[in-house]
Parts: C-alpha cells; sequence; structure tokens
C-alpha cells in the first residue's frame, strides 16, 4: 500500500514538458579566440527529443548527437540521454550518456550539461602540429555551461563552471557567467573564465518557447 502510494506521489509530481514540437526548440552558441561550443536541443513527443553539442579547440573538434527524455519534479527539469561522441585529430567515435538540468524558483536559476563517452580515444600533443603518436589516451568527458545564477527582470548574473576532458591537459574553469535578455526568446551571453590568463567567450542564448 505504501509502495502504491509512494509511485502516485511520484507520478503526480512528474509533468511532461507543455510546449513540443518545432518552436519549443532552444539553443547556445558561444565564442573565444581558443574556445567554441554550440548546442540545439529539440524536443519531439511526450519528452522524448533530439540533441547536439559542439566542442571546439585550436587543434580538436568534439561533438556529441543523441536522443533524450525530459522530465520534471516540481521546479526540477531532468534530460537524460544516449547517443554517440565524435570528433576530429582521431578521436574514436564511441557511445556516450549526457545529462542536462535546469531548475528554476523565484530569482535563483542553476542548469548545466554533462557528457561522459564509454571507449577511449587517442590525445595528440597539440602544440606538436605533426604529432604521430598519441601521448594519451581518455574517455571524453565534457561538462559546459554549468551556473548557478540569480535573475532580476532581463539580467541573470552568476558563477559557473566547466571540465574539458578529450584534448591533452585535463581542464577545469571557472568564472562568472552574465545573460541579458534582448527579445522575448533571445539573450545575449558573456562569460569570463580562469584560471591564468582571462578567457572572455561571448555568444547567444535562444530560450524555448513558454
Amino acid at each position: 500500500m505504501k509502495l502504491t502510494l509512494l509511485c502516485l506521489t511520484a507520478s503526480l509530481a512528474i509533468a511532461q514538458e507543455p510546449h513540443e514540437g518545432p518552436s519549443a526548440f532552444e539553443a547556445e552558441f558561444a565564442a573565444s579566440d581558443i574556445f567554441r561550443s554550440g548546442s540545439y536541443i529539440q524536443p519531439i513527443w511526450r519528452g522524448l527529443g533530439f540533441e547536439g553539442h559542439y566542442f571546439g579547440g585550436n587543434m580538436t573538434d568534439v561533438g556529441f548527437t543523441g536522443a533524450f527524455y525530459a522530465f520534471r519534479l516540481r521546479e526540477l527539469k531532468l534530460s537524460p540521454g544516449f547517443g554517440v561522441v565524435f570528433g576530429s585529430n582521431e578521436t574514436t567515435a564511441a557511445p556516450a550518456l549526457s545529462v542536462r538540468w535546469s531548475y528554476e524558483k523565484n530569482w535563483f536559476v542553476t542548469e548545466g550539461l554533462a557528457v561522459q563517452g564509454f571507449r577511449k580515444s587517442p590525445v595528440f600533443a597539440e602544440e606538436e602540429e605533426d604529432a604521430h603518436e598519441p601521448v594519451s589516451y581518455v574517455r571524453p568527458t565534457i561538462w559546459d555551461g554549468n551556473h548557478v545564477s540569480g535573475r532580476w527582470k532581463r539580467l541573470t548574473i552568476g558563477g559557473t563552471w566547466e571540465h574539458i576532458h578529450f584534448r591533452e591537459g585535463h581542464e577545469w574553469k571557472g568564472g562568472g557567467r552574465l545573460a541579458v535578455q534582448i527579445l522575448p526568446r533571445v539573450s545575449g551571453v558573456l562569460y569570463v573564465l580562469g584560471p591564468g590568463k582571462a578567457e572572455w567567450r561571448g555568444g547567444i542564448l535562444i530560450h524555448p518557447a513558454e
């Protein structure tokens, strides 16, 4: 009896996306002089959808594409997905998992993306253009666009962090993020990231239809 009530409570708390179809897409594109990223998310039917993500550096580009299922538990939205990670510079195509989350309540908002590849891929020295032997092998891991922010009218400002591990090095970066709403579904976004020399990354954010 208790288990039945628990399942009923959970099913009432979980709701499908209210808007699906072509107009419900969301996207983000950002770039600096050393890094580029892009994401496209398309809900299709009853929580199911398609997602594609791109991450590029000076020598290596990596992409992920797959399907996801989105569900809500009150203000928390989770979107686990499964697909394929692939890329340039002899990146090994491999199955991968993705998880996106978003949570918004009153002025508080947090969002993020994690992608984890299953197969090891060779990594080449980026400062040596003619390198023929890999310096190591890694399972691609990407955390991108993660932030915890406060929202006030058209402004959203807070802290951000990312983890990039598909090329030489094991990069963790953190800093600040500012988004300014320009149109009902469009915002400009600016990141400043460290450590070391500050990386300024600017772009555009297209919000899902409401």
